[in-house]
């Protein structure tokens, strides 16, 4: 059909995240084995406005929304960088976790990092 499969929008928002917690100095690599935090997904959301093409370039705007105790938010833009179309906007919320699975909350250092990077106070 030469336009990209949807589930690929969510693979795009993670490749963003990734990128974006590497450029806060809190790689996800880092935190799974020096602090044994991980963050699954427990909600997502997106919107599409307009089909990415097959091989096109494009560019995913990631922020950190919302930073609480225990929960982060991110949210996503994916453009199309030669005419600055916004293909579509979503959203993942994550819960940070130890190594049972069982919630945790966020160490403070880290909480007061991620904050200090825009995700702002509160529960997402």
């Amino acid at each position: 059909m030469g336009v990209a499969y949807h589930a690929n929008y969510l693979v795009w928002f993670e490749l963003g995240r990734t990128e974006l917690m590497r450029e806060l100095g809190c790689a996800y690599g880092e935190l799974e084995e020096r602090a044994s935090i991980f963050f699954p997904v427990i909600e997502l959301g997106v919107r599409y406005l307009a089909s990415a093409r097959y091989d096109e370039d494009l560019e995913v705007r990631t922020r950190l929304a919302a930073v609480g105790a225990a929960r982060v938010r991110f949210e996503y833009r994916l453009v199309r960088p030669v005419s600055s179309q916004v293909l579509a906007t979503g959203f993942t919320e994550h819960a940070a976790v130890g190594r049972d699975g069982r919630p945790l909350r966020l160490p403070s250092e880290l909480r007061d990092r991620l904050r200090s990077w825009g995700g702002g106070a509160g529960t997402p």
